[in-house]
């Protein structure tokens, strides 16, 4: 079923690095043909897309959550459990392995927090004709809970929504 405050229309992509570390040795010009203050310029715009989350919000997402999800289309609504295991991994970004009482699970991968928002990217790895196999999940921490908007592939909101909660 279902990856800073700023939103790029576009996938930004950063020229190779240059072969010498200090573009200083390049003379005026850096190594990419752009003078040094217009580079110091460039790397201050992207501190907000490449800045990490602290260890700390990653900390406060590990563990065993689960709740009900209460998905709606149309006038049906659907109701069934969600349990998920978050974790980081050897970066330190977090992911997470997911099931449903649906006879499906899958993982998350992709974590970036925007504007206090996690964004992940759920695929079912198992039970694919019972669950979306492909969605955008989105987290909030919300006093002890965790709230969760599910958006498949396609839709521009979120289809399907739940509080998840610790579980010991």
């Amino acid at each position: 079923m279902g990856t800073v405050a700023v939103t790029v229309p576009f996938p930004v992509r950063l020229p190779k690095r240059p072969k010498s570390d200090d573009i200083g040795d390049q003379g005026e010009e850096g190594a990419m043909g752009l003078r040094n203050g217009t580079m110091r310029a460039l790397a201050a715009a992207m501190l907000p897309f490449a800045a990490p989350a602290s260890a700390q919000d990653v900390r406060s997402l590990i563990g065993q959550w689960r709740g009900d999800v209460t998905e709606t289309q149309g006038e049906a609504t659907t109701r069934y459990r969600m349990f998920v295991s978050i974790d980081a991994d050897r970066r330190g970004r977090p992911v997470g392995s997911v099931s449903y009482n649906l006879e499906c699970r899958g993982i998350w991968t992709g974590a970036e927090t925007r504007g206090g928002i996690w964004h992940f990217e759920e695929t079912i790895t198992a039970g694919r004709t019972r669950c979306a196999s492909h969605v955008e999940v989105r987290l909030a921490l919300e006093g002890d809970g965790l709230r969760v908007r599910l958006y498949p592939v396609g839709y521009p909101e979120p289809l399907a929504r739940a509080v998840l909660r610790r579980t010991p």
